[in-house]
């Protein structure tokens, strides 16, 4: 699967999140991932009290870091419309990319640790099999898309994807949401309207294949131990210990 520009998969259906909006769960949790200039922006989600999930290949190739730690910055959106900019302290990349020495859509998920707490609320992780996901029907995320206003960010939904028929991807989840460049690493959240919680369950990945459908890196029981590990277990995140 080669990284590419997202897709627009028929009519563009994306909804400008209003400024008013973005202050508010689950747009509030959205941030804007800064590279240097030459790599330029990502997207991700607000997992923890300074813990920004987001895509790994935004950031390193398998073999090193992309961008100096020291020159990411996290941008969150306020209702000026303008980021107030988070220096990043650290990032956490799965060790089954370090180990492939390549970026696979099975593991492109990372973690950035921010140099202070941000005071925002966050979304929780949460594992999800397949069969459990399609009992949601709809799918959703919020990203900073390059084919936009810098400062606006952009809201999609589509029907919860399907998983590809090759036993090489048996994590990742196409789907047919639209998107574009700079929302590489969007979190991906479920909305249980039961109890009104937004879960985040999927990191937004790549296109694949000239083809015009985008790919979730899907968060599995395994990831997600992964992560806790990496945030410090933080219950408010969803972390359990007992996860398996």
């Amino acid at each position: 699967m080669k990284y590419k520009r997202k897709g627009i998969v028929g009519s563009d259906d994306r909804i400008q999140v209003k400024p008013g909006k973005t202050q508010i769960l689950p747009f509030k949790a959205v941030v804007k991932v800064k590279m240097s200039a030459q790599a330029g922006s990502c997207s991700g989600v607000l997992i923890g009290p300074r813990h920004v999930l987001s895509a790994a290949h935004c950031f390193h190739n398998g073999s090193s870091l992309l961008t100096p730690i020291r020159a990411l910055e996290i941008g969150i959106l306020q209702r000026n419309e303008r980021f107030t900019l988070y220096s990043v302290k650290d990032v956490f990349i799965p060790r089954a990319l370090t180990e492939a020495r390549r970026v696979n859509p099975e593991y492109d998920y990372a973690v950035l640790t921010l140099q202070r707490p941000h005071g925002r609320q966050f979304l929780k992780i949460l594992a999800m099999s397949m069969k459990n996901l399609l009992r949601f029907r709809t799918m959703h995320f919020a990203c900073f898309p390059k084919d936009k206003l810098e400062n606006t960010m952009w809201y999609s939904s589509c029907p919860v994807g399907w998983q590809p028929n090759s036993t090489a991807y048996k994590t990742v989840i196409m789907n047919k949401c639209d998107a574009a460049g700079g929302c590489s690493g969007a979190g991906v959240y479920v909305w249980d309207r039961s109890s009104n919680n937004r879960y985040v369950i999927g990191v937004l990945s790549s296109t694949v294949n000239k083809k015009p459908k985008n790919v979730i890196t899907r968060l599995t029981s395994r990831k997600v131990k992964e992560i806790c590990r990496w945030i410090g277990w933080l219950k408010k995140s969803g972390c359990r210990r007992s996860t398996s």
